[in-house]
């Protein structure tokens, strides 16, 4: 293995000082997550910024060898101090108007050194340098890459291959792995090859093979391994890489391989499979192979989810492998003879809290106005957007944001009503806290939807208070009187209850004039302000607010009564400003009547006020026309928090709610779940029958939790436990999308560690796969161009991960690490007890 030179440069933060790694690659960004050089010889660590470099050699199927080859490499080097030089010149870019004199304001400060961009200044007093990123590297000879001529295979004790051989065909997938804006603003990317050699014979376990390129530059050195399929790892086995439960009725991994321009890979003469121990190899269990799913051939995906055809149909056959009788703790691996091994997983009885300790230090981990680093966290990050440190949050002007000349109906985004309306000469010290959203910085009711985070700790919170009272998320809260999965929630609503306005009102957002500049959170200096309510933002608080203060009752009762409070002064203000326009309602989506219909079933819950339950019943008609069988079928027409109103008066009760209603609400709800339990039951790899609102078809737990909780029955639990599965690696990727869970995961774009150095945060969960029909998907399309190969129309939807800085595919929001944590703590509460608890999973690989 190979290891980049580095060395380390101080960087002082106040009285935070990070020691920051120059010029190697960011230790945020790591090369390959899988490598078994112990069992390859000539495999390749380190960034390819020369030749392209082999990482990997597996069985795809026994008459195919994968190789695995990154081109090209864009390292991205943190931030270090400024040394202004003589000549420097600083050049304003991305150059906005701000305000009512509409002042010019720069995104970025862009260094010009002899006449060439070396980097962006940051830090309010420009004492920072981020480096601009290069590419660097040769591009693969994809042509030579797929000639048969470029590849000789020969065994000294495999006769069949005792003379150079080569392959019958060569297949290729390739995928883009980084991207980032290296020159005049425009994109490029690097690639990860995968190269399937088909062989005349299948290679023989047991046996030595090298692999040689005679005549391929690129490839100068052979590579060589014994097939040990009781250990190389095949990429074509798919378990979940944190582990199972030794109770949970269904322990499956799965079994598949797409060969890009070779389709589907020949699984079917392999008939049995083994579990095995990871240190001892000892074989624990076997059982057959089952086809799951046969391959559709050709199959392709649409541009427009309208025009797909069945959407579970895939290029490649998916079989099973059930090992659900295995339930003595340890450390495992499924192998199937002939093919190879999976990844290592874990059963025992902690795996379901782990999952959900993970999600919930995702939180953490985004705090705003608070330093992070252990013991909390190995995330290290100085306070940021605190107005002890001089940041500043401003005002805006409603007139001006809300000018419905300037920006009629629901046109002109936030950051331009933003920049139009700020009021720079206020300040907003009250504006500190709540949670950074994905790689930005922040905190909103509206568009993104914060609360509904706090509503997903919460019912977690009532669906086992026994439970999640002990249980230990090791926050700087810890310890309080209250439950610690609040705490995390209180961190978010304490944002918004300080910014409550004299008259109830409550400000939709904290953001800023744009999306981030080149800086990290903590010395970002865009000029950042509060957004007006708006009866939506209102409605969306004073529900949270009121859940809040049902949860905190016997906790912290005078914190109780103060959200009490706080969220029926929303409402007020609500009803009495409801000609301020919604600008973020999207009534095909979310209607603003359900954010109302939500409130007021948890303020009818939270008072016991008749008004509130009446309030309750003209939002369903408002809603609903056709009774709840409007419900229903605006449910199938996907919204994207339907039925959640519904959710809190079907749990109320009994002698507090309507018989009648509460017995629909209950039968819709239970009838929302039973659709997904049939769905994910037939679908190949558990993905979740109902996309959301991008495509994505990851968890969507709320219906078969509320079901579970209603009725007790079992197999809401198994659906949400094969639902989860994709997630935490059963995938083509192998790669689960949290970030530090399991040995393989998917990265997304965040960038405190990208400017710092400093290890990725544990927790980050994406919205993983995605079908081609997610939001901007031509846009996306257009732009990988030729890093992606196939076309992306002929990917398998599970396998359309590019693991960095592509939006969509490697996105997260606050929204979607609560739909992890939702699942994930739901079925931590059904499978164990706090009682015996591990250390914190505060860093990658623990």
């Amino acid at each position: 293995m190979t290891t980049p030179m580095r060395y380390l440069v101080p960087v002082v933060l106040g009285t935070f000082s990070l020691a920051v790694t120059v010029p190697a690659q960011n230790p945020s960004l790591p090369v390959y997550q899988g490598y078994q050089p112990d069992l390859v010889n000539g495999i390749e660590d380190g960034f390819a910024t020369d030749q392209p470099k082999i990482r990997h050699v597996f069985l795809a199927d026994p008459s195919t060898i994968g190789v695995v080859v990154d081109a090209q490499a864009i390292p991205i080097e943190p931030m270090i101090p400024y040394k202004k030089e003589p000549g420097d010149e600083i050049r304003p870019a991305g150059v906005m108007k701000i305000g009512r004199d509409q002042r010019d304001a720069p995104r970025y400060r862009n260094v010009f050194r002899d006449g060439e961009e070396i980097g962006s200044l940051i830090g309010p007093k420009d004492e920072y340098l981020l480096p601009k990123p290069r590419l660097e590297g040769e591009p693969l000879d994809v042509a030579e890459a797929e000639s048969p001529a470029s590849y000789a295979l020969r065994s000294p004790d495999d006769a069949r291959y005792s003379s150079p051989t080569a392959p019958t065909e060569v297949f290729r997938k390739s995928l883009p792995e980084m991207k980032e804006y290296v020159r005049n603003g425009a994109e490029e990317r690097t690639t990860r090859h995968t190269l399937f050699l088909r062989l005349p014979q299948p290679l023989e376990p047991g046996k030595r093979y090298e692999l040689a390129f005679p005549g391929n530059a690129q490839f100068a050195k052979p590579v060589a391994f014994t097939f040990n399929d009781r250990a190389l790892r095949t990429e074509a086995i798919h378990v979940n890489l944190l582990g199972y439960h030794p109770d949970q009725n269904e322990k499956i991994a799965l079994l598949s391989m797409w060969l890009g321009t070779g389709g589907d890979a020949n699984l079917s003469d392999l008939k049995e499979f083994e579990v095995v121990d990871d240190k001892s190899g000892r074989s624990v269990f076997k059982g057959p192979i089952k086809l799951r799913k046969e391959a559709t051939p050709g199959k392709k995906t649409a541009i427009l989810p309208a025009t797909e055809s069945d959407p579970a149909d895939l290029p490649m056959s998916v079989y099973e492998v059930d090992f659900s009788a295995v339930k003595d703790p340890g450390v495992y691996r499924v192998v199937v003879p002939g093919l190879g091994s999976s990844f290592p997983f874990r059963i025992d009885d902690s795996v379901w809290q782990d999952a959900a300790r993970y999600s919930a230090l995702g939180f953490l981990n985004h705090r705003s106005g608070i330093e992070l680093g252990p013991p909390h966290t190995d995330f290290k990050r100085p306070r940021a957007m605190h107005p002890a440190d001089g940041f500043v949050v401003h005002r805006t002007d409603p007139e001006l944001f809300f000018d419905p000349e300037r920006f009629p109906g629901r046109t002109g985004n936030a950051f331009k009503r933003i920049q139009a309306s700020i009021l720079e000469d206020t300040k907003v010290p009250e504006a500190w806290g709540g949670w950074h959203d994905a790689a930005d910085f922040d905190r909103s009711i509206l568009p993104q939807n914060h609360p509904a985070a706090v509503h997903v700790m919460l019912d977690l919170f009532e669906s086992n208070p026994a439970y999640f009272s002990k249980l230990n998320l090791n926050l700087p809260e810890s310890g309080n009187a209250v439950p610690d999965i609040v705490d995390e929630a209180l961190w978010c609503m304490e944002l918004f209850r300080r910014l409550q306005q004299p008259d109830g009102g409550v400000p939709s957002s904290v953001e800023s004039i744009e999306h981030p500049s080149s800086a990290p959170s903590f010395l970002e200096t865009l000029p950042t302000a509060i957004t007006p309510p708006t009866p939506q933002s209102n409605f969306i608080y004073a529900a949270a607010a009121a859940h809040m203060a049902y949860v905190l009752a016997n906790s912290d009762p005078r914190l109780a009564a103060a959200y009490r409070t706080s969220a029926l002064r929303a409402m007020e203000w609500a009803d009495k400003n409801d000609d301020v326009p919604n600008i973020y309602e999207r009534p095909d989506l979310r209607p603003v009547s359900e954010d109302e219909s939500h409130a007021a079933a948890h303020l009818y819950r939270l008072t016991g006020d008749q008004k509130w339950h009446e309030r309750f019943k003209k939002t369903l008609g408002d809603l609903y026309p056709e009774g709840l069988a409007g419900a229903d079928r605006l449910y199938m027409e996907n919204r994207y928090d339907s039925l959640r109103g519904l959710g809190v008066y079907a749990l109320l009760p009994a002698d507090k709610a309507d018989p009648e209603l509460q017995a629909a609400a209950r039968k819709l709800l239970v009838a929302a779940a039973d659709r997904q339990v049939n769905a994910i039951a037939t679908w190949p790899m558990g993905m979740n029958p109902m996309p959301s609102h991008w495509g994505q078809r990851g968890e969507q737990p709320t219906e078969l939790v509320v079901a579970h909780r209603l009725t007790g029955d079992q197999k809401y639990l198994d659906a949400l436990i094969r639902t989860s599965q994709p997630s935490m690696g059963a995938n083509p990727a192998n790669a689960s999308y949290t970030w530090g869970m399991g040995a393989r995961h998917v990265r997304a774009y965040q960038i405190d560690p990208n400017r710092t150095g400093t290890p990725f945060p544990v927790g980050v969960t994406t919205y993983g796969f995605f079908p081609r029909y997610i939001w901007g998907a031509k846009s996306v399309e257009d732009n990988l161009g030729a890093a992606i190969h196939p076309a992306w129309e002929n990917w398998p939807a599970p396998e359309s991960i590019f693991n960095h800085r592509h939006a969509h595919a490697t996105e997260y929001a606050i929204g979607i690490l609560a739909r992890y944590l939702h699942s994930r703590g739901y079925l931590a509460q059904a499978f164990g007890s706090p009682e015996t608890q591990p250390d914190p999973p505060m860093a990658a690989g623990q």
